[in-house]
């Protein structure tokens, strides 16, 4: 028996689908290069891009020995030591912290007499929550193995000063001997952009950025990459054809457009895709991605297309400068954009002459809204999009008419 939709494209699977595995060489390179480096290493990346897989993939095939810590346990209860006791009552592991034995003497003929009783305890230094999990995951991993301990999510925790204080406490007394005997890795994940630099400034304490080491961000796929997923998944696995009405090369690169290429976005409307294929005799037909397209788009997106409404402008929605400037945003390719990138995208597709468009003062409202749909970047002097779906519901949205004006697609 053949596999079926949901066995092929797996969005919110957390084990890697090896079949549906693209590889992403350098960032698995880099990875893999910086284990031995006794520093925490720093993956980071928007939330859908493949994080989560990346590691696990590099792990299973480097044979290390990893578990996860979820950051978002300490959130909960304001402590990190809470995160790691979660870990550790997964594991039903406890350490000892006292004993005690008692013994009797005496000489007790007939059942009468002196009977003389000594107790005796010895207590034992608790060792930390850290301290504990560390020991006991290289005590699972046995000696032979490289193995790591990944604090998953830390974006769960990057508002609260007091966890941030207490994870660079961690970093910092991480090469202390009573810790690096053991030789565990740790590894930090989130979605903030440039992670490291967010724990530095957040922990207000330099020493910390010595002992971080950050591999590139796992960002969007390429256009390659993408039409690689595709390709395994409908043609490779699900044996899925193109019907007359559309041509393969264009249904990869809308689906492609429409989720920005994220990989968790592109597997939720493949999926889609082929399950209404299943339904028309294993075809994908020009009616069936655009039905599917529709039920990705009220599924996924449908808040994101309110704070959109939100940004434009407010008495007529087919004309006006921020209106504009959304439609541009909307076609920006670029993860991180200058004020410039998109003036330059407005000017491409409106007539508007020697106009001064104020697009930096635009984009700081954007910014500066109650839901905000870009953030400055101050790294890279530069704005990005506070989730990838923003930039989707754009797309899914707005128009651009043949007189240049500005439409609504729903």
């Amino acid at each position: 028996m053949g596999k079926v939709p949901h066995q092929v494209f797996t969005p919110k699977s957390f084990e890697v689908n090896n079949s549906m595995y693209v590889r992403r060489a350098e960032l698995e390179t880099r990875l893999i290069d910086a284990f031995p480096s006794n520093k925490f290493i720093v993956i980071h990346g928007e939330s859908g891009n493949g994080k989560t897989w990346l590691f696990k993939k590099v792990f299973a095939d480097a044979d290390v020995f990893y578990e996860v810590v979820n950051l978002g346990n300490a959130s909960g209860a304001d402590s990190l030591d809470k995160a790691f006791l979660v870990k550790l009552g997964e594991w039903g592991s406890k350490q000892k912290i006292s004993e005690g034995t008692a013994s009797s003497a005496g000489a007790r003929p007939m059942g009468v007499g002196v009977d003389h009783r000594l107790d005796t305890s010895t207590s034992y230094a608790a060792k930390s929550p850290f301290h504990h999990l560390v020991e006991e995951v290289r005590r699972r991993a046995g000696n032979d193995h490289r193995c790591a301990i990944i604090f998953d999510n830390f974006e769960a925790i990057v508002d609260n000063s007091k966890l941030i204080q207490e994870l660079a406490g961690i970093i910092l007394n991480a090469d202390d001997e009573s810790f690096a005997k053991y030789d565990v890795q740790l590894v930090i994940v989130g979605t903030p952009t440039n992670l490291k630099q967010t724990i530095v400034q957040l922990s207000k304490s330099a020493p910390v950025a010595n002992r971080l080491v950050e591999i590139p961000e796992v960002a969007r796929m390429s256009s390659d990459e993408a039409a690689q997923l595709m390709e395994q998944g409908f043609v490779n696995e699900l044996g899925l054809v193109f019907d007359h009405d559309v041509d393969k090369e264009s249904v990869f690169n809308e689906i492609a457009w429409n989720t920005d290429r994220i990989a968790q976005h592109i597997q939720e409307l493949c999926l889609l895709i082929a399950q209404e294929a299943n339904r028309n005799d294993s075809k994908i037909s020009k009616s069936v991605f655009d039905k599917a397209t529709e039920t990705w788009v009220n599924d996924t997106l449908s808040a994101d297309i309110a704070t959109i409404h939100g940004s434009m402008n407010a008495r007529d929605t087919r004309i006006g400068r921020k209106n504009q400037a959304l439609y541009a945003l909307g076609q920006c390719k670029l993860e991180d954009f200058k004020y410039t990138d998109i003036e330059a995208i407005l000017r491409k597709h409106f007539d508007v002459g020697g106009a001064t468009l104020n697009i930096a003062q635009i984009l700081s409202g954007f910014a500066d809204e109650t839901n905000p749909i870009i953030t400055r970047n101050p790294q890279a002097d530069a704005w990005r999009f506070v989730s990838p779906k923003y930039r989707m519901a754009i797309r899914a949205l707005l128009k651009k008419e043949s007189d240049g004006r500005i439409s609504l697609q729903m």
